[in-house]
């Protein structure tokens, strides 16, 4: 009886581990180099119109920054900009109460013994003096791979480029540079001073100031919108 009831426990856990929801399953399709890539028209409509500047989207004046620790394997990471991000950018970013600004993390190089998190954040950050950057980091959680395997791969990133908006796959850096370099050193040293080795975190920081309370429902944007009224009126 106890051999038959732990089958079935783990069939059940198989079942529902198989059956577990993928957020970019219903995402737009398009073929890039022979690749399919998921997520670019979604990604194109959410940036439409906003302003960019390296890796803030929306009003630089506006008089809260919404800043997101993210990390481009983290598959809570990629639910968050797939689901939760739309929100704050219609509700928060396109209102200018907010502008959103995403910090790059890579966490899970090191938990898993993997290189290519570290390939795909120089690659966003070598997209960033053209203000090119949230195009492709948001189409790259739309084709965000097992977090355990090496899918960033070279070729891969060149078509996601390719197909995010206002990208070309010759833009992709696969090298460091002086500007990858020095923007991966100082998001770490945000990361650091922030104290967080979670992803997402999310932050909302008065203009004017370099740090601000953390909203711990990042997912919850009513929660989010609560924390940039609060701390709006320290803006300077």
């Amino acid at each position: 009886m106890a051999a038959a009831v732990s089958v079935l426990i783990v069939a059940v856990v198989v079942g529902v581990g198989a059956f577990e929801r993928d957020p970019a399953a219903d995402g737009s399709r398009t073929t890039v180099r022979g690749v399919e890539i998921r997520g670019a028209d979604e990604t194109a409509a959410l940036l439409r119109g906003l302003p960019q500047r390296g890796t803030v989207l929306g009003r630089p004046d506006a008089p809260v920054t919404i800043l997101e620790v993210s990390d481009l394997k983290c598959p809570s990471c990629k639910e968050h900009a797939i689901e939760t991000q739309p929100e704050i950018v219609e509700r928060l970013v396109r209102t200018g109460r907010a502008n959103l600004r995403m910090v790059l993390a890579n966490f899970r190089d090191p938990a898993r013994a993997t290189t290519d998190g570290a390939l795909a954040r120089r690659v966003a950050y070598g997209l960033v003096a053209a203000d090119r950057f949230w195009g492709f980091v948001q189409t790259t959680f739309w084709n965000q791979g097992d977090t355990r395997e090496e899918w960033a791969t070279e070729p891969l990133l060149r078509s996601i480029a390719e197909a995010a908006p206002g990208t070309t796959g010759g833009q992709v850096a696969v090298r460091e540079t002086p500007d990858s370099r020095a923007l991966t050193a100082a998001d770490d040293r945000i990361i650091r001073a922030l104290g967080t080795d979670a992803t997402p975190s999310v932050y909302v920081v008065p203009r004017g100031a370099t740090t601000g309370p953390r909203v711990s429902a990042f997912d919850d944007v009513d929660a989010i919108a609560r924390a940039v009224d609060d701390v709006a009126p320290r803006s300077r």
